[in-house]
Protein backbone atom coordinates (compact mmCIF):
# COMPACT_ATOMS: atom_id res chain seq x y z
CA UNK A 1 0.00 0.00 0.00
CA UNK A 2 1.33 3.42 -1.02
CA UNK A 3 0.88 6.68 0.91
CA UNK A 4 -0.69 9.81 -0.58
CA UNK A 5 -0.64 13.02 1.44
CA UNK A 6 -3.29 15.63 0.75
CA UNK A 7 -3.70 19.29 1.69
CA UNK A 8 -7.19 20.80 1.56
CA UNK A 9 -7.49 24.56 1.09
CA UNK A 10 -11.02 25.88 1.44
CA UNK A 11 -13.32 24.40 4.09
CA UNK A 12 -16.71 25.56 2.91
CA UNK A 13 -19.48 23.15 2.01
CA UNK A 14 -17.50 21.15 -0.59
CA UNK A 15 -14.27 21.14 1.43
CA UNK A 16 -16.12 19.72 4.41
CA UNK A 17 -17.70 17.15 2.08
CA UNK A 18 -14.26 15.95 0.97
CA UNK A 19 -13.14 15.57 4.59
CA UNK A 20 -16.37 13.68 5.37
CA UNK A 21 -15.97 11.24 2.48
CA UNK A 22 -12.32 10.52 3.32
CA UNK A 23 -13.23 9.93 6.95
CA UNK A 24 -16.39 7.89 6.37
CA UNK A 25 -15.18 5.75 3.48
CA UNK A 26 -11.47 5.44 4.17
CA UNK A 27 -11.59 1.64 4.33
CA UNK A 28 -13.37 1.31 0.97
CA UNK A 29 -11.06 3.88 -0.62
CA UNK A 30 -7.98 2.00 0.55
CA UNK A 31 -9.33 -1.30 -0.82
CA UNK A 32 -10.10 0.22 -4.22
CA UNK A 33 -6.85 2.13 -4.61
CA UNK A 34 -4.35 0.19 -2.49
CA UNK A 35 -3.51 3.62 -1.15
CA UNK A 36 -3.48 5.17 2.29
CA UNK A 37 -4.76 8.76 2.01
CA UNK A 38 -3.66 11.15 4.75
CA UNK A 39 -4.82 14.74 5.18
CA UNK A 40 -1.61 16.46 6.24
CA UNK A 41 -3.04 19.96 6.53
CA UNK A 42 -6.10 22.18 6.07
CA UNK A 43 -6.64 25.88 5.59
CA UNK A 44 -9.65 28.15 5.55
CA UNK A 45 -10.77 31.69 6.34
CA UNK A 46 -11.47 31.09 10.01
CA UNK A 47 -10.04 28.30 12.13
CA UNK A 48 -12.65 28.70 14.85
CA UNK A 49 -15.73 28.73 12.61
CA UNK A 50 -18.27 26.02 13.42
CA UNK A 51 -18.12 23.22 10.88
CA UNK A 52 -20.03 20.00 10.40
CA UNK A 53 -16.84 17.92 10.36
CA UNK A 54 -14.03 17.72 12.89
CA UNK A 55 -10.82 19.33 11.67
CA UNK A 56 -8.97 19.43 15.00
CA UNK A 57 -6.95 16.32 14.14
CA UNK A 58 -5.39 18.04 11.12
CA UNK A 59 -2.65 20.64 11.13
CA UNK A 60 -4.12 24.11 10.52
CA UNK A 61 -2.41 26.58 8.18
CA UNK A 62 -3.26 30.26 8.55
CA UNK A 63 -1.38 30.88 5.33
CA UNK A 64 -2.82 28.75 2.50
CA UNK A 65 0.22 29.43 0.30
CA UNK A 66 2.48 27.74 2.81
CA UNK A 67 0.28 24.62 2.68
CA UNK A 68 0.22 24.75 -1.13
CA UNK A 69 4.01 24.54 -1.18
CA UNK A 70 4.45 22.17 1.75
CA UNK A 71 7.09 19.58 0.87
CA UNK A 72 5.10 16.83 2.64
CA UNK A 73 2.02 17.26 0.41
CA UNK A 74 1.57 15.24 -2.78
CA UNK A 75 -1.81 16.69 -3.81
CA UNK A 76 -3.42 20.07 -3.10
CA UNK A 77 -7.21 20.36 -3.28
CA UNK A 78 -8.25 23.98 -3.89
CA UNK A 79 -11.87 24.75 -2.96
CA UNK A 80 -11.68 28.48 -2.22
CA UNK A 81 -13.38 29.83 -5.35
CA UNK A 82 -12.83 33.04 -7.28
CA UNK A 83 -11.01 33.69 -10.53
CA UNK A 84 -8.06 35.57 -9.03
CA UNK A 85 -6.54 36.34 -5.65
CA UNK A 86 -5.76 33.61 -3.15
CA UNK A 87 -7.24 30.80 -5.26
CA UNK A 88 -4.96 31.63 -8.18
CA UNK A 89 -1.92 31.96 -5.91
CA UNK A 90 -2.66 28.61 -4.25
CA UNK A 91 -2.96 26.73 -7.54
CA UNK A 92 0.03 28.41 -9.15
CA UNK A 93 2.20 27.90 -6.04
CA UNK A 94 1.23 24.25 -5.71
CA UNK A 95 2.00 23.52 -9.36
CA UNK A 96 5.36 25.30 -9.19
CA UNK A 97 6.16 23.24 -6.08
CA UNK A 98 5.52 20.04 -8.07
CA UNK A 99 2.17 19.17 -6.50
CA UNK A 100 -0.81 17.71 -8.33
CA UNK A 101 -3.84 19.99 -7.97
CA UNK A 102 -7.57 19.28 -7.87
CA UNK A 103 -9.98 22.21 -8.08
CA UNK A 104 -13.71 22.87 -8.32
CA UNK A 105 -13.06 26.46 -9.41
CA UNK A 106 -14.62 27.00 -12.84
CA UNK A 107 -14.14 30.80 -12.73
CA UNK A 108 -10.41 30.38 -12.14
CA UNK A 109 -10.05 27.97 -15.06
CA UNK A 110 -12.23 30.03 -17.42
CA UNK A 111 -9.98 33.05 -16.89
CA UNK A 112 -6.54 31.57 -16.11
CA UNK A 113 -6.84 27.95 -17.22
CA UNK A 114 -4.69 28.20 -20.34
CA UNK A 115 -1.75 29.49 -18.29
CA UNK A 116 -2.24 27.06 -15.40
CA UNK A 117 -2.67 23.98 -17.62
CA UNK A 118 0.44 24.91 -19.61
CA UNK A 119 2.38 25.40 -16.38
CA UNK A 120 1.21 22.01 -15.05
CA UNK A 121 2.23 20.27 -18.29
CA UNK A 122 5.63 21.95 -18.25
CA UNK A 123 6.33 20.84 -14.67
CA UNK A 124 4.78 17.41 -15.16
CA UNK A 125 1.89 17.48 -12.67
CA UNK A 126 -1.86 17.07 -13.03
CA UNK A 127 -4.45 19.83 -12.75
CA UNK A 128 -7.86 18.13 -12.59
CA UNK A 129 -11.28 19.74 -12.29
CA UNK A 130 -14.19 17.30 -12.64
CA UNK A 131 -15.98 19.01 -9.73
CA UNK A 132 -15.91 22.38 -11.52
CA UNK A 133 -18.69 21.41 -13.92
CA UNK A 134 -22.08 19.84 -13.24
CA UNK A 135 -21.41 18.45 -9.77
CA UNK A 136 -21.42 14.68 -9.71
CA UNK A 137 -21.98 14.24 -13.49
CA UNK A 138 -18.71 12.81 -14.89
CA UNK A 139 -18.76 15.01 -17.98
CA UNK A 140 -15.02 15.76 -18.08
CA UNK A 141 -14.04 12.09 -17.78
CA UNK A 142 -16.65 11.18 -20.40
CA UNK A 143 -15.29 13.71 -22.91
CA UNK A 144 -11.60 12.92 -22.29
CA UNK A 145 -11.97 9.14 -22.17
CA UNK A 146 -15.27 7.50 -23.09
CA UNK A 147 -16.04 9.46 -26.29
CA UNK A 148 -12.52 10.66 -27.09
CA UNK A 149 -12.46 8.85 -30.46
CA UNK A 150 -15.46 10.87 -31.69
CA UNK A 151 -15.60 14.21 -33.45
CA UNK A 152 -17.93 16.29 -31.31
CA UNK A 153 -20.29 18.58 -33.21
CA UNK A 154 -22.22 20.03 -30.28
CA UNK A 155 -22.51 20.04 -26.51
CA UNK A 156 -25.39 21.69 -24.72
CA UNK A 157 -27.39 21.46 -21.57
CA UNK A 158 -28.46 22.77 -18.19
CA UNK A 159 -25.28 23.82 -16.42
CA UNK A 160 -26.54 25.87 -13.49
CA UNK A 161 -28.65 24.32 -10.73
CA UNK A 162 -29.64 27.67 -9.21
CA UNK A 163 -31.30 28.91 -12.39
CA UNK A 164 -32.91 25.56 -13.03
CA UNK A 165 -34.36 25.55 -9.51
CA UNK A 166 -35.75 29.07 -9.97
CA UNK A 167 -37.35 28.34 -13.35
CA UNK A 168 -38.82 25.05 -12.11
CA UNK A 169 -40.24 26.78 -9.03
CA UNK A 170 -41.93 29.38 -11.21
CA UNK A 171 -43.27 26.65 -13.49
CA UNK A 172 -44.54 24.29 -10.78
CA UNK A 173 -45.58 26.81 -8.12
CA UNK A 174 -46.89 29.66 -10.23
CA UNK A 175 -44.69 32.13 -8.34
CA UNK A 176 -42.71 35.17 -9.43
CA UNK A 177 -39.01 35.23 -10.23
CA UNK A 178 -38.33 37.15 -7.02
CA UNK A 179 -40.23 34.63 -4.88
CA UNK A 180 -38.51 31.69 -6.57
CA UNK A 181 -35.09 33.25 -6.01
CA UNK A 182 -35.84 33.87 -2.35
CA UNK A 183 -36.92 30.24 -1.93
CA UNK A 184 -33.72 29.04 -3.62
CA UNK A 185 -31.66 31.19 -1.24
CA UNK A 186 -33.50 29.88 1.82
CA UNK A 187 -32.80 26.29 0.75
CA UNK A 188 -29.15 26.95 0.00
CA UNK A 189 -29.46 26.55 -3.79
CA UNK A 190 -28.64 30.21 -4.39
CA UNK A 191 -26.03 32.51 -2.86
CA UNK A 192 -26.97 35.65 -0.96
CA UNK A 193 -25.56 37.46 -4.01
CA UNK A 194 -26.86 35.32 -6.90
CA UNK A 195 -25.53 37.58 -9.68
CA UNK A 196 -23.06 35.09 -11.19
CA UNK A 197 -25.78 32.45 -11.41
CA UNK A 198 -28.84 34.37 -12.61
CA UNK A 199 -26.91 36.51 -15.09
CA UNK A 200 -25.46 33.41 -16.75
CA UNK A 201 -21.76 33.83 -15.91
CA UNK A 202 -21.44 30.60 -13.94
CA UNK A 203 -22.87 28.58 -16.85
CA UNK A 204 -20.63 30.48 -19.28
CA UNK A 205 -17.50 29.64 -17.27
CA UNK A 206 -18.41 25.96 -17.49
CA UNK A 207 -19.33 26.14 -21.18
CA UNK A 208 -15.99 27.72 -22.14
CA UNK A 209 -14.13 24.82 -20.50
CA UNK A 210 -16.36 22.19 -22.11
CA UNK A 211 -15.89 23.85 -25.52
CA UNK A 212 -12.14 23.62 -25.15
CA UNK A 213 -12.27 19.87 -24.55
CA UNK A 214 -14.88 19.20 -27.25
CA UNK A 215 -13.40 21.26 -30.06
CA UNK A 216 -9.66 21.20 -29.39
CA UNK A 217 -9.29 24.89 -28.67
CA UNK A 218 -7.80 26.88 -25.85
CA UNK A 219 -10.29 28.16 -23.30
CA UNK A 220 -11.89 31.35 -24.59
CA UNK A 221 -14.42 32.66 -22.09
CA UNK A 222 -14.60 36.07 -23.81
CA UNK A 223 -16.12 34.38 -26.86
CA UNK A 224 -19.23 33.21 -24.97
CA UNK A 225 -22.38 35.26 -25.58
CA UNK A 226 -24.22 35.47 -22.27
CA UNK A 227 -27.84 36.15 -21.36
CA UNK A 228 -29.26 35.34 -17.94
CA UNK A 229 -32.77 34.73 -16.63
CA UNK A 230 -33.53 38.00 -14.80
CA UNK A 231 -35.96 39.10 -17.51
CA UNK A 232 -38.06 35.90 -17.33
CA UNK A 233 -41.46 36.57 -15.79
CA UNK A 234 -44.26 34.25 -14.72
CA UNK A 235 -46.24 35.41 -17.78
CA UNK A 236 -43.44 33.96 -19.97
CA UNK A 237 -43.55 30.65 -18.09
CA UNK A 238 -47.32 30.41 -18.56
CA UNK A 239 -47.26 31.44 -22.21
CA UNK A 240 -44.47 28.95 -22.96
CA UNK A 241 -46.56 26.18 -21.36
CA UNK A 242 -49.58 27.13 -23.48
CA UNK A 243 -47.43 26.75 -26.58
CA UNK A 244 -46.13 23.34 -25.42
CA UNK A 245 -42.75 24.50 -24.10
CA UNK A 246 -40.80 24.93 -20.86
CA UNK A 247 -38.08 27.53 -20.25
CA UNK A 248 -34.59 26.45 -19.27
CA UNK A 249 -31.25 28.26 -19.15
CA UNK A 250 -29.00 26.45 -21.62
CA UNK A 251 -25.32 26.55 -22.41
CA UNK A 252 -24.79 25.67 -26.08
CA UNK A 253 -21.54 25.18 -27.98
CA UNK A 254 -21.45 23.85 -31.52
CA UNK A 255 -19.27 23.53 -34.54
CA UNK A 256 -21.03 25.07 -37.53
CA UNK A 257 -20.82 23.98 -41.16
CA UNK A 258 -18.10 26.56 -41.82
CA UNK A 259 -16.08 24.98 -38.97
CA UNK A 260 -16.61 28.01 -36.75
CA UNK A 261 -17.39 27.48 -33.07
CA UNK A 262 -20.33 29.27 -31.44
CA UNK A 263 -20.76 29.47 -27.67
CA UNK A 264 -23.85 30.94 -26.05
CA UNK A 265 -25.66 30.86 -22.71
CA UNK A 266 -29.31 31.89 -22.92
CA UNK A 267 -32.84 31.16 -21.72
CA UNK A 268 -34.50 28.84 -24.22
CA UNK A 269 -37.92 27.41 -24.98
CA UNK A 270 -37.75 23.62 -25.11
CA UNK A 271 -40.52 21.30 -26.25
CA UNK A 272 -42.17 19.48 -23.35
CA UNK A 273 -41.37 16.28 -25.27
CA UNK A 274 -37.60 16.87 -25.14
CA UNK A 275 -35.32 15.08 -22.70
CA UNK A 276 -33.95 18.31 -21.23
CA UNK A 277 -37.42 19.68 -20.46
CA UNK A 278 -37.82 16.96 -17.83
CA UNK A 279 -34.66 18.01 -15.98
CA UNK A 280 -36.09 19.92 -13.04
CA UNK A 281 -35.16 21.70 -9.82
CA UNK A 282 -31.42 21.82 -9.03
CA UNK A 283 -30.45 19.00 -11.41
CA UNK A 284 -28.06 19.47 -14.33
CA UNK A 285 -27.99 17.65 -17.65
CA UNK A 286 -25.57 17.72 -20.57
CA UNK A 287 -26.07 16.33 -24.06
CA UNK A 288 -23.14 15.52 -26.36
CA UNK A 289 -23.37 14.92 -30.12
CA UNK A 290 -20.65 12.73 -31.61
CA UNK A 291 -20.19 11.27 -35.07
CA UNK A 292 -20.10 7.63 -33.89
CA UNK A 293 -22.68 7.55 -31.09
CA UNK A 294 -25.11 10.25 -32.29
CA UNK A 295 -26.25 11.68 -28.94
CA UNK A 296 -25.47 11.00 -25.29
CA UNK A 297 -27.31 12.59 -22.33
CA UNK A 298 -25.86 12.69 -18.83
CA UNK A 299 -27.97 13.94 -15.93
CA UNK A 300 -27.67 14.17 -12.17
CA UNK A 301 -27.18 16.45 -9.16
CA UNK A 302 -25.39 19.53 -10.43
CA UNK A 303 -24.37 20.92 -7.06
CA UNK A 304 -24.38 20.19 -3.37
CA UNK A 305 -21.77 19.26 -0.78
CA UNK A 306 -21.46 15.52 -1.26
CA UNK A 307 -22.15 15.26 -5.01
CA UNK A 308 -19.45 17.85 -5.73
CA UNK A 309 -17.10 16.32 -3.16
CA UNK A 310 -17.63 12.96 -4.87
CA UNK A 311 -16.35 14.50 -8.11
CA UNK A 312 -13.28 15.79 -6.25
CA UNK A 313 -12.65 12.26 -5.00
CA UNK A 314 -12.93 10.95 -8.56
CA UNK A 315 -10.03 13.21 -9.54
CA UNK A 316 -8.10 12.00 -6.51
CA UNK A 317 -8.57 8.41 -7.70
CA UNK A 318 -7.32 9.39 -11.16
CA UNK A 319 -4.13 10.87 -9.74
CA UNK A 320 -3.57 7.81 -7.55
CA UNK A 321 -4.05 5.62 -10.62
CA UNK A 322 -1.56 7.80 -12.55
CA UNK A 323 -3.94 8.84 -15.31
CA UNK A 324 -2.22 9.83 -18.56
CA UNK A 325 -5.09 11.83 -20.07
CA UNK A 326 -4.25 15.52 -20.70
CA UNK A 327 -6.37 17.88 -18.63
CA UNK A 328 -8.14 19.39 -21.67
CA UNK A 329 -8.22 16.21 -23.74
CA UNK A 330 -5.02 16.94 -25.65
CA UNK A 331 -1.76 18.73 -24.85
CA UNK A 332 -1.92 22.52 -24.75
CA UNK A 333 0.41 22.83 -27.74
CA UNK A 334 -2.07 20.84 -29.85
CA UNK A 335 -5.00 23.16 -29.09
CA UNK A 336 -5.92 25.92 -31.52
CA UNK A 337 -5.08 29.39 -30.26
CA UNK A 338 -8.55 30.85 -30.24
CA UNK A 339 -12.17 30.13 -30.93
CA UNK A 340 -13.62 31.46 -34.15
CA UNK A 341 -16.85 33.31 -33.52
CA UNK A 342 -19.45 31.40 -35.51
CA UNK A 343 -22.78 32.69 -36.68
CA UNK A 344 -25.54 30.88 -34.84
CA UNK A 345 -28.01 29.41 -37.28
CA UNK A 346 -31.57 30.58 -37.72
CA UNK A 347 -34.18 29.89 -35.06
CA UNK A 348 -37.79 30.51 -34.24
CA UNK A 349 -38.38 33.06 -31.50
CA UNK A 350 -40.89 33.85 -28.79
CA UNK A 351 -41.67 37.50 -28.07
CA UNK A 352 -43.86 39.05 -25.37
CA UNK A 353 -44.99 42.66 -25.75
CA UNK A 354 -47.26 45.04 -23.82
CA UNK A 355 -49.30 47.03 -26.34
CA UNK A 356 -51.55 50.01 -25.63
CA UNK A 357 -55.21 49.13 -26.07
CA UNK A 358 -55.48 51.36 -29.13
CA UNK A 359 -56.76 50.48 -32.58
CA UNK A 360 -54.02 49.84 -35.12
CA UNK A 361 -51.25 48.92 -32.68
CA UNK A 362 -51.34 45.23 -33.57
CA UNK A 363 -51.12 46.10 -37.26
CA UNK A 364 -48.06 48.23 -36.54
CA UNK A 365 -46.36 45.25 -34.94
CA UNK A 366 -47.13 42.85 -37.78
CA UNK A 367 -46.02 45.45 -40.35
CA UNK A 368 -42.74 45.92 -38.48
CA UNK A 369 -42.15 42.17 -38.53
CA UNK A 370 -42.92 41.96 -42.25
CA UNK A 371 -40.64 44.92 -42.97
CA UNK A 372 -37.77 42.97 -41.40
CA UNK A 373 -38.58 39.81 -43.34
CA UNK A 374 -40.07 37.94 -40.36
CA UNK A 375 -43.10 35.70 -40.76
CA UNK A 376 -45.38 35.09 -37.77
CA UNK A 377 -46.50 31.56 -36.92
CA UNK A 378 -48.72 32.61 -34.02
CA UNK A 379 -49.86 35.83 -32.38
CA UNK A 380 -51.98 35.64 -29.24
CA UNK A 381 -53.63 38.30 -27.10
CA UNK A 382 -53.39 37.27 -23.47
CA UNK A 383 -55.75 38.05 -20.61
CA UNK A 384 -54.28 40.05 -17.75
CA UNK A 385 -56.49 42.03 -15.38
CA UNK A 386 -53.46 43.85 -14.02
CA UNK A 387 -52.47 45.02 -17.50
CA UNK A 388 -56.07 45.78 -18.49
CA UNK A 389 -56.33 48.18 -15.57
CA UNK A 390 -53.31 49.96 -17.07
CA UNK A 391 -54.95 49.96 -20.53
CA UNK A 392 -52.30 47.54 -21.82
CA UNK A 393 -52.69 44.30 -23.74
CA UNK A 394 -50.12 41.48 -23.36
CA UNK A 395 -49.28 39.96 -26.75
CA UNK A 396 -47.14 36.90 -27.45
CA UNK A 397 -45.68 36.10 -30.84
CA UNK A 398 -44.07 32.94 -32.22
CA UNK A 399 -42.03 33.68 -35.33
CA UNK A 400 -41.11 31.47 -38.24
CA UNK A 401 -37.42 30.71 -38.80
CA UNK A 402 -35.37 33.89 -38.87
CA UNK A 403 -31.96 35.15 -37.84
CA UNK A 404 -30.82 37.19 -34.86
CA UNK A 405 -30.04 40.25 -36.93
CA UNK A 406 -33.61 40.43 -38.24
CA UNK A 407 -35.27 39.83 -34.88
CA UNK A 408 -33.06 42.41 -33.16
CA UNK A 409 -33.74 44.97 -35.91
CA UNK A 410 -37.49 44.38 -35.53
CA UNK A 411 -37.29 44.92 -31.77
CA UNK A 412 -35.20 48.04 -32.32
CA UNK A 413 -37.95 49.41 -34.59
CA UNK A 414 -40.66 48.50 -32.05
CA UNK A 415 -38.76 50.32 -29.29
CA UNK A 416 -37.97 53.34 -31.47
CA UNK A 417 -41.63 53.81 -32.38
CA UNK A 418 -42.86 53.13 -28.82
CA UNK A 419 -45.31 50.49 -30.00
CA UNK A 420 -44.79 48.52 -26.77
CA UNK A 421 -44.70 50.05 -23.28
CA UNK A 422 -41.69 47.84 -22.47
CA UNK A 423 -38.98 46.38 -24.67
CA UNK A 424 -40.20 43.02 -25.99
CA UNK A 425 -38.93 39.99 -24.12
CA UNK A 426 -37.25 37.64 -26.62
CA UNK A 427 -36.54 33.95 -25.98
CA UNK A 428 -35.03 31.56 -28.51
CA UNK A 429 -37.01 28.43 -29.37
CA UNK A 430 -34.46 25.63 -29.55
CA UNK A 431 -34.50 22.95 -32.20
Amino acid sequence: MIDIRVGIIGLGSVGQGVVQIINDNISLIEKKTNTKISIIGVSGKNKNKHRDVQIDRYQWYDDPISLAGNENADIIIELIGGEDGVAFEVVESAIKAGKHVITANKALLAKNGNYLFELAEKIGVKLLFEAAIAGTIPIIKTLKESVASNTISAIYGILNGTCNYILTSMEKGGISFESALKRAQELGFAESDPTFDIEGYDAAHKLSILSSICFGQKINFDQVKIEGIKSIELDDIRAASDYGYVIRLLGIAKRNEDDHISQVVRPSLLSKESDLSGVEWEKNAISIRGNYFNELLLSGPGAGRLPTASAVMGDLFDIINNTKYPSLGMPLKALSNSSKDGNIEENRFYLRLLLPDVSGTMASITNTMAKNGISIDDITQRISKKMKDKNLVPITIITSMTNYESINKAVEDINKNNYSSASPNIITIEN
